[in-house]
């Protein structure tokens, strides 16, 4: 990606990410000292059932007692919604931390846990402290939250003035995780592989929407190019790091780009079609057919995003197909069947297309008119090009 492909203009410019990045194995034991460094007097530490324990393994809240911290502990999803990124979970864990006198919020978990931390920080007017513990999405870094309804079917973006406080990645953690959530992290890191070019080229506002709008950075457009390079260099080598359960320079190499490059990227240079894509597949969540079938992850979904805005803005075939060749080499679907959705018909992708071409959606991003058929076409393309491809070059199966 050349920069004078892309307009250089007069208009404000606004980046921003977290004011302190800290990431390597182990690290999370050295959450108690940053935190008493900022001199935060009581913590709201919540995380899921299964997240709790492995926090609680690793050291976190032994880290808070060695330096004398209170700390109020709370399990996310205690609710009828279970784990989800909504306004009823957001309430009840800001009343908790409220009610226990709490000034910093520590979440700890995956892309839904970290974007309620975000949530509930704001709403209490209090720091936010992220611990990831898997890198399947750039969450941990941004200044957004995804919302959803109960019914776990999208609802809006939620923006923030600021980024998350603090971001403390343990390297050792993500190493141990399920491999997949590391392919689902590199799916979601590659929707940007359009999507920033697309807002540049159109000039379009980032998604840092407050406390002003603003045109992306020359910082961002270069934290885009190091991201896909990185990944394509070191992606698959990191998985196999994961497969083992083992930290090595391929896997802090990733894990940086995911997380913190991907953030800049996407927030300081802006998104398009890929994540509009995914939030269209969310409204088969509706559907009955697919009620209760298990939905691939944020990162699957943008993934197959990228390839349909690929065969949309007309790149080569060849170059989608070696897209495809990579995902499958890291795990990721090229197809309806491979997502879970070989059943899908013409109503059914109508009505992704539709949630996809909503208004306020950065899909809209683009130089030319995009249309719910636009999509259905370039779908139905990717699905056919997918199935070809898949039957030279299996997809990726993860051991863990």
């Amino acid at each position: 990606m050349k920069l004078y492909y892309y307009p250089l203009t007069l208009d404000v410019k606004v980046f921003g990410t977290t004011s302190r990045y800290i990431q390597g194995p182990g690290v999370i034991k050295l959450l108690g000292k940053v935190l008493s460094e900022y001199r935060f007097r009581k913590a709201f530490v919540f995380a899921d059932d299964i997240v709790m324990k492995v926090i609680e393994r690793h050291g976190l809240f032994k880290s808070l007692e060695e330096v004398g911290m209170s700390y109020i502990k709370e399990f996310f999803g205690r609710t009828s919604c279970g784990p989800e990124c909504c306004d009823e979970e957001i309430d009840r864990l800001s009343s908790v931390a409220r009610e226990g006198g709490c000034n910093v919020v520590v979440g700890a978990g995956g892309g839904k846990a970290i974007d309620t931390a975000k949530a509930v920080a704001d709403k209490l007017g209090v720091p936010v402290v992220i611990v990831p513990t898997i890198a399947s999405t750039d969450a941990p870094c941004s200044a957004l939250s995804v919302i959803y309804t109960c019914d776990h079917v999208f609802k809006e973006y939620r923006f923030y003035p600021k980024n998350p406080d603090i971001v403390l990645v343990d390297t050792k953690i993500i190493a141990e995780a399920p491999t997949k959530f590391l392919a689902c992290g590199i799916g979601d890191a590659l929707g940007k592989y359009t999507e920033v070019p697309s807002s540049l080229r159109t000039n379009s506002d980032n998604l840092l929407l407050k406390p002003v709008r603003g045109k992306p950075t020359l910082l961002a457009v270069t934290a885009q190019k190091l991201m896909v390079d990185t990944i394509f260099a070191y992606g698959e080598e990191a998985l196999e790091s994961v497969e083992n359960n083992v930290v090595t320079p391929a896997l802090e190499a990733v894990v940086e780009a995911v997380t913190l490059l991907s953030q800049v990227a996407f927030e300081c240079g802006g998104l398009s079609v890929a994540h509009s894509i995914y939030n269209g597949f969310t409204a088969l969540e509706t559907v009955p057919k697919f009620k209760h079938r298990k939905f691939p992850c944020h990162g699957e979904l943008v993934f197959f995003g990228v390839l349909t805005e690929m065969v949309m803005d007309g790149y080569p075939r060849e170059e989608v197909a070696n897209m495809m060749k990579f995902g499958h080499r890291v795990g990721l679907a090229i197809n309806f069947e491979e997502l879970g959705f070989p059943d899908i018909d013409e109503e059914d992708l109508m009505l992704i297309a539709k949630r996809a071409t909503a208004p306020g959606e950065t899909i809209h991003n683009k130089p030319y008119k995009v249309t719910p058929e636009h999509i259905v076409n370039a779908m139905k393309i990717v699905n056919s090009i997918g199935a070809e491809v898949a039957k030279e070059y299996p997809m990726r199966k993860f051991k863990k």
